[in-house]
């Protein structure tokens, strides 16, 4: 029953961003997006983006200065190489913003795309990669000078809800559509490689020549990175709605269904499996030996490989946001709950909570 009750939660979260399209406002039913550079969290809430003081949890500032019912932020925010941020609105204004971190002030900005952006962008060196829900990858080069920072772009066609993952060489987007496309970074071309068994909203892992792709379809797959050819698949018991992590040659995850797997990223074998409580969304984290994710009943738990998983935290709300390490700080993003940002040590003792007050 919980499961079913998720799954019709999720369900409005999908028809939300596709009414915020149209010009409705639905932002209280998104969950947030988080990231975090040497100074502040950025945590990117309904109609505004916060900068957080990593060092006390004070608000450093807030953009937009008056905010629009237009402007949704669902995604997380991503660093250019010169720090700035950036990040899309996923409501009925589709533009997509640089902003200053020191000031939060807007210093560039794209709007011709046609959809909303759910995925977060891929930055390398001074190129951004941005997948938008219209089908097309934009390509932006921050070091060209005046506002038109539109490299090139490809149209694909389908519905982009992940962040790209790339080798240097190829770009890889996984979409709502089942699909996995690769991007030729010198020739700009795009190519179907592979049609997978359901939707793909969760970002794709990479790691030994493979890309881990899980979906909808309630299965976690191995593809050759070089082709698109699937090597294995592992059925589980539940959808897959954020991706895997990988470290040292295993892969981590969990489903709708409450599961967490371990699986041998070279086999698809699965390692290890336990089912805590709540439903499992956010991809996990991998931060100081351990493997750290959340559950939707507000609880973060660790695992060190070759032990038993340990519960590191309680808390007021739903926990659907990935977790964010931020130096010796383990950034939570709670949904509906008494705070909209904690801050954990690594024993999971709080530091901090923004806003210092109760809402």
């Amino acid at each position: 029953m919980k499961t079913n009750r998720l799954i019709v939660f999720l369900a409005l979260a999908l028809l939300a961003l596709v009414l915020s399209a149209c010009g409705g406002t639905p932002a209280a039913v998104t969950w947030p997006g988080l990231a975090a550079d040497g100074n502040a969290a950025y945590l990117a809430n309904g109609s505004i983006v916060y900068a957080i003081r990593l060092s006390d949890g004070d608000e450093l500032w807030s953009f937009p200065e008056k905010p629009s019912a237009k402007l949704i932020f669902y995604s997380n925010p991503v660093f250019t190489s010169d720090g700035s941020l950036i990040v899309g609105s996923s409501g009925s204004d589709h533009t997509i913003f640089r902003l200053d971190p020191d000031s939060g002030k807007e210093t560039w900005s794209f709007t011709e795309a046609k959809d909303h952006w759910v995925a977060s962008p891929l930055v390398e060196g001074d190129m951004v990669y941005a997948p938008n829900s219209d089908g097309t990858l934009y390509v932006f080069d921050m070091s060209m000078q005046g506002e038109d920072k539109l490299a090139w772009k490809v149209e694909i066609g389908r519905k982009f809800w992940s962040q790209p993952v790339s080798d240097g060489k190829n770009l890889y987007l996984t979409s709502l559509d089942k699909s996995l496309h690769i991007v030729n970074l010198q020739t700009h071309k795009a190519r179907e490689a592979a049609v997978l068994g359901g939707a793909i909203p969760g970002t794709p892992a990479m790691g030994e020549g493979k890309l881990f792709i899980g979906s909808f379809d309630a299965a976690m797959l191995g593809v050759d990175s070089s082709n698109g050819t699937i090597e294995w698949t592992t059925p589980i018991e539940s959808w897959i709605w954020g991706g895997p992590a990988f470290a040292d040659g295993m892969l981590y995850f969990g489903d709708l269904d409450g599961n967490f797997y371990t699986l041998d990223a070279a086999t698809g074998d699965i390692i290890d499996s336990f089912k805590p409580d709540g439903s499992i969304l956010a991809a996990p984290l991998a931060w100081n030996g351990q493997i750290v994710f959340v559950s939707e009943d507000g609880t973060v738990y660790s695992i060190t490989p070759g032990e038993n998983p340990k519960s590191m935290e309680k808390l007021d709300g739903k926990l659907y946001t990935a977790p964010v390490a931020a130096g010796d700080l383990l950034l939570v993003a709670p949904f509906q709950g008494e705070f909209l940002l904690v801050a954990l040590d690594a024993d999971g003792k709080e530091e901090w909570h923004y806003p210092m007050e109760q809402k």
